[in-house]
């Protein structure tokens, strides 16, 4: 365990020398109403490649509920993901779709795969704000029953929109 650990942070060390696109940042999230009060932090750590608009990143969410007649829950989610920039609208602004994944990690009864487009904003050379809103994809889910439902799914609720803000190395 410490010698992966120690290989991750000179992993990390070295990168950040190189001057490579790394950022680091996440996304909270909140949701209330009558029966449902809920909340998720997602820290995130990603890396931009050069001389390609593509960044490869992940996510790793924790979300807490709690309803009236369930009480609490949590759950814990890794969130990988690819991102493309589609296109720069101006020097702050651009436009990405990334290719994501939720996989819930506590008791694995949640998977998806799929496209979610979003806009970025360079706030200054380093920090940066971004908003992600839909999802189009597949998802596997296991009910309480234990029956496996798969859907496909195009998704545009308000509960799909994320904010983010971003510190770029």
């Amino acid at each position: 365990m410490k010698k992966a650990l120690l290989t991750l942070i000179f992993m990390v060390a070295a990168i950040t020398v190189a001057h490579a696109q790394v950022w680091i940042g996440g996304s909270v999230n909140a949701q209330l109403n009558k029966n449902l009060k809920s909340f998720t932090i997602a820290p995130d750590v990603g890396y931009c490649f050069a001389n390609v608009p593509l960044s490869v990143a992940c996510a790793l969410e924790y979300q807490g509920a709690f309803t009236n007649d369930e009480g609490y829950s949590h759950s814990l989610t890794v969130s990988p993901y690819l991102r493309y920039d589609i296109c720069d609208i101006g020097e702050r602004f651009s436009m990405f779709v990334g290719l994501c994944s939720d996989i819930e990690v506590l008791d694995f009864h949640f998977f998806d795969v799929g496209l979610s487009p979003g806009i970025s904003f360079n706030l200054t050379e380093h920090w940066s704000a971004e908003f992600s809103y839909g999802f189009l994809g597949y998802q596997r889910e296991v009910g309480d029953d234990n029956a496996i439902e798969h859907k496909f799914v195009l998704d545009f609720k308000t509960a799909t929109a994320e904010f983010g803000i971003y510190y770029n190395f």
